[in-house]
């Protein structure tokens, strides 16, 4: 039996990895995402970056792939 679950270790944490954003990648970033997290390109990154212009610190993230955001 343990050996059953171990073997679901590596996919359990690869499934949850997912969710998060990624470590810095050297980019500023914009609400805690950086390029190259998973649904983050450079383009939605600079609409990210216009929105936090527009409503600093209000940033709604829209959960959609690509990542979307709003302001309030």
């Amino acid at each position: 039996m343990r050996v059953i679950v171990l073997s679901f270790l590596p996919l359990l944490l690869a499934c949850g990895a997912t969710a998060a954003p990624a470590q810095d990648t050297g980019d500023d970033g914009c609400a805690g995402y950086h390029t190259g997290d998973a649904c983050v390109n450079d383009t939605n990154l600079a609409a990210c970056r216009e929105r936090e212009a527009e409503c600093p610190g209000s940033v709604i993230v829209l959960e959609s792939c690509p990542v979307q955001f709003a302001c309030p």
